[in-house]
């Protein structure tokens, strides 16, 4: 894990996870992505996960939300399927999926600190739906995709 992720996970998203109840659950960055390696960092509330990774391979910083019962595993490996990116939840409420892609970071070759305020604003937009989501899924069959 780069210390350039590590450190501004903590100073640009940790701050927001925990005003919304979050604690550092866990950190993996020896994340093997076909030869490349990537990192993710876990949050854990009472009642979901947070995760925020960064992807060698994608080339990309993102989230994902999760049950509190979901394995802190990699969400774009999560072969339990329960690691879902926040908008999903958002478009499973109604919302164009054009409407998300105005989220996009306006920039080719964001810096680490531009995805990160980007993964941020993104909880700060999306969590309240997906947790909603992610609360009314108690149920492994459910998906709304």
């Amino acid at each position: 894990m780069t210390q350039e992720f590590l450190a501004g996970v903590h100073s640009i998203v940790e701050p927001l996870l925990i005003q919304l109840g979050f604690q550092l659950d866990d950190v993996d960055d020896n994340v093997d992505e076909g030869g490349r390696r990537g990192s993710v960092i876990f949050y854990r509330s009472e009642d979901c996960k947070i995760q925020v990774y960064d992807s060698s391979r994608d080339g990309s910083i993102n989230c994902m939300i999760a049950p509190v019962d979901a394995p802190n595993v990699f969400g774009p490996y999560d072969r339990s399927k329960k690691w879902q990116y926040l908008p999903r939840y958002a478009i499973w409420q109604g919302v164009p999926p054009e409407e998300i892609m105005k989220d996009k970071l306006p920039v080719d070759f964001p810096t680490t600190t531009q995805f990160l305020e980007s993964v941020r604003r993104r909880i700060e937009k999306y969590y309240p739906v997906a947790h909603a989501g992610v609360i009314a899924t108690e149920g492994p069959e459910w998906r709304p995709w």
